[in-house]
């Protein structure tokens, strides 16, 4: 969880009454934070992740004075301003998304200078992903004009003076030469252009997600500040942008909108409307343990800057303050329900059911496959669920199938998750060709496979697979391991069906069937898919799907 550390004196200050350390230790941690310690005036606080809006010393007054009833919930506006942004095609196709807000009138000390920066770090640690999704510049408006202009440009053509820099650079050398630009530099690479904010004068103010200018630095004499929150997601911009704006405005600035010009729309951000979520009083009771009505329900969320209004006797809506990006469900209210009217105050219940953990069904049937295949003379082996298309498939003599594939793989090695185990155990047998014959080896675990009508997209199935290595081994060898399987798993009858492999050769390959479905395939391996995997004695082989045999046997 992110940590902040703060100046007593200025939070109390925030807060506008006198607090103990004792009194701020217990609010906070009811509000789910903690006092991690006090050395002199500062105070460093674990702050919950889900509250952004707590990543300073402003955020935690504002929560503060709301719990202890100093203040009641307040509606938030911005006045229209004169600042203008046109943001231009260029950079639709590198971060396609900007919002702006200017803060006027703003009483800066050192210590609230250094509470703005940390917010702005903090947020881009957690919310903004590291400023993969979203990022955050802080400027001094009076150094720059009111028409400003965010583009991409070309790295050759960008030169400016960055943050605690001394000397101009250009796009590429503020990337390599730079703190943030070596430690963000993978965030632009790729693209020809990289974007700029500058004004009509060609005064740039940044070089989004990477680097502020040196010309607009805030330092304690900053009165009017203007907020920039670029990225690739404008849900994501538009909360941090409310975040940082509404924060800001605690030390007595004035909000002021910005006309942000897209090539298709305009707008006029920051949107401080309120969150409106509905609530449902009877689940509110379940979850908290508690009867809620109307009227609790209404002081519970005032207290944590809520305005409410009654649906009807079992509902209420919930007026969320903009603030909180963390308002995704109606279970968020009622956790700020059971936060206004004090976790401390919760007596906890034991749960009445006395049942015990049990292992699943499908765990003690692998269980007992386990022990029949150690029996029977076979050693376990276990790979990993991470694999490559080039073992599932191309060694394999297949076409590319339907796997889970991995986006952005670390290693050629782990692009995709195993859909089937026998690769896996071929695998294994390559890097163990020193190991004296007969090699019997076998593995039971999870695959993972395709299918469209899961909320995942996707499918667990537990599977068993077998392979005896030697120098004279064929299909009867395994057929027989496969059938004294079946028959100590209390099966009778099945039949087998010849099937036509790339994998295993043709002719020495079979569907084993029981009930009527396909449940285990077995034969010997192609030599062609022996000398893809380096392998020089013959491989008989069967994969079950243990799933699937374990639907039969319950039926």
């Amino acid at each position: 969880m992110p940590t902040i550390t703060t100046s007593y004196d200025d939070l109390t200050s925030l807060i506008g009454k006198e607090v103990t350390i004792e009194e701020l230790s217990e609010c906070l941690f009811l509000h789910k934070c903690l006092v991690e310690s006090v050395v002199d005036d500062e105070v460093t606080i674990e702050v919950n992740a889900d509250r952004p809006d707590m990543l300073s010393a402003e955020g935690i007054a504002r929560a503060l004075r709301l719990f202890m009833g100093l203040e009641g919930p307040r509606g938030y506006s911005a006045i229209r301003g004169p600042v203008k942004v046109k943001v231009d095609s260029s950079v639709l196709e590198v971060r396609p998304f900007i919002l702006c807000a200017v803060v006027r009138g703003v009483k800066l000390s050192e210590e609230a200078v250094r509470q703005v920066m940390m917010l702005q770090e903090k947020l881009h640690l957690t919310y903004c992903r590291r400023r993969m999704k979203v990022s955050i510049g802080v400027h001094d408006l009076k150094a720059v004009g009111n028409e400003i202009i965010y583009a991409a440009l070309p790295p050759s053509q960008i030169r400016f003076t960055p943050l605690d820099e001394v000397e101009e650079m250009s796009g590429d050398e503020i990337l390599t030469k730079t703190e943030k630009g070596r430690e963000y530099a993978h965030l632009l690479r790729g693209f020809q252009r990289y974007p700029l904010l500058y004004d009509s004068e060609g005064r740039v103010l940044s070089m989004p997600p990477i680097i502020n200018g040196n010309l607009t630095r805030v330092s304690s004499s900053t009165t009017d500040i203007l907020l920039d929150v670029t990225g690739v997601d404008m849900e994501a911009v538009s909360k941090v942008l409310n975040v940082m704006a509404l924060n800001l405005a605690e030390r007595g600035g004035v909000i002021e909108s910005v006309e942000v010009a897209y090539p298709d729309r305009l707008l006029n951000p920051p949107f401080l409307s309120p969150i409106g979520v509905e609530v449902d009083l009877v689940e509110a009771s379940k979850l908290i343990g508690i009867e809620v009505n109307v009227k609790e329900a209404e002081a519970c969320l005032t207290k944590m800057g809520y305005f409410v209004e009654k649906v009807d006797d079992r509902s209420i809506r919930a007026w969320a303050p903009p603030y909180r990006c963390d308002i995704l469900h109606a279970v968020d209210i009622i956790e700020d329900i059971a936060i206004g009217y004090g976790y401390d105050k919760l007596s906890p219940l034991i749960p009445p059911s006395t049942q015990v953990g049990k292992e699943l069904e499908v765990t003690v049937f692998s269980s007992k496959i386990r022990e029949l295949m150690i029996g029977f003379g076979f050693q376990e082996v276990l790979s990993y669920v991470l694999t490559s298309e080039e073992v599932l498939f191309h060694n394999m003599l297949l076409n590319p199938g339907s796997a889970v594939i991995l986006e952005n793989p670390v290693s050629r090695d782990y692009t995709c998750l195993r859909n089937w185990l026998l690769p896996l155990l071929l695998e294994f047998l390559s890097h163990n060709r020193h190991a004296p014959l007969p090699q019997r080896i076998f593995e039971c675990g999870d695959v993972v496979v395709i299918d469209e009508d899961k909320p995942t997209k996707t499918r667990m199935i537990r599977k068993i697979a077998c392979a005896i290595c030697d120098r004279e081994v064929g299909y009867e060898d395994v057929q027989a391991v496969l059938y004294s399987l079946l028959r100590n798993l209390g099966f009778e009858e099945w039949s087998v069906e010849a099937e036509d492999h790339p994998s295993f050769i043709k002719g020495r390959v079979a569907w084993l069937v029981v009930k009527g479905s396909k449940v285990a395939l077995l034969g010997e391996i192609n030599p062609a898919v022996l000398s893809s995997f380096r392998l020089e004695n013959p491989v008989a082989a069967f994969e079950l799907d243990v799933s699937k045999l374990l639907e039969l046997k319950r039926g």
